[in-house]
């Protein structure tokens, strides 16, 4: 393997969780004017690093059916997709209400309250917006990590760590926040492991991303 591909990743996710710790803080001591989904060098720095994550890719000398830029039925994996998306929405759904009312200090929606759409207007863009940080964050944790790390590791252990660490960078919005993004990992990363498509899981973690933030906006205080 490259060790380029190597210390690129390493960089990446040195400079995410950096980043997500920053934006944490910030968070809760500030409340920004704007919606920051929708800032333009949020979604240039956004589309900077998938453009980063795509060279890394081509580096890793695995290819891009390995990496699951290939979809076998792509019209099928965008089905499963929308449909894991809901599933997975709809089953975390229950916990997440049960905690912000019963374990208020284990959720936090700085996050949510910081992308979430302020006028009728800015629905289809912050939808839209929600894209490219599917696609990011899946070209990351399943494609790179998982389908380039396959063949040197016990993948099922494999997927569970990275899953584990997509959930910590997730800590922003709380233990649970952490807990259920962790679960979402492991969904998708079985869902990678079996179809071997970055399609089926971008388009899960959009749709998931979107009612989460549709579940947000209705349940808001």
């Amino acid at each position: 393997m490259s060790p380029l591909f190597i210390i690129g990743l390493l960089l990446v996710l040195s400079f995410m969780s950096f980043a997500t710790f920053r934006t944490g803080q910030l968070l809760h001591a500030w409340v920004p004017e704007e919606n920051i989904a929708l800032l333009p060098f949020e979604n240039l720095a956004r589309l900077g690093l998938i453009g980063l994550l795509l060279g890394l890719g081509w580096s890793s000398g695995r290819g891009a059916s390995a990496l699951g830029w290939l979809p076998s039925a792509p019209a099928a994996d965008v089905g499963l997709g929308l449909l894991a998306g809901l599933g997975l929405s709809l089953a975390l759904l229950p916990p997440t209400l049960w905690v912000r009312r019963h374990r208020p200090q284990w959720y936090s929606d700085v996050v949510m309250r910081s992308i979430r759409p302020r006028t009728a207007r800015q629905w289809p863009l912050v939808i839209l917006a929600l894209i490219p940080m599917a696609v990011m964050e899946e070209l990351l944790f399943r494609s790179l990590l998982l389908g380039g790390f396959a063949p040197y590791v016990q993948v099922i252990y494999f997927a569970v760590a990275v899953s584990i660490l997509f959930g910590l960078l997730h800590l922003p919005q709380g233990e649970w926040g952490v807990v259920a993004v962790t679960l979402v990992g492991l969904a998708l990363s079985a869902l990678f492991l079996w179809r071997n498509s970055l399609l089926l899981v971008v388009v899960a973690h959009w749709i998931a991303n979107v009612l989460q933030l549709a579940q947000a906006a209705l349940f808001a205080e």
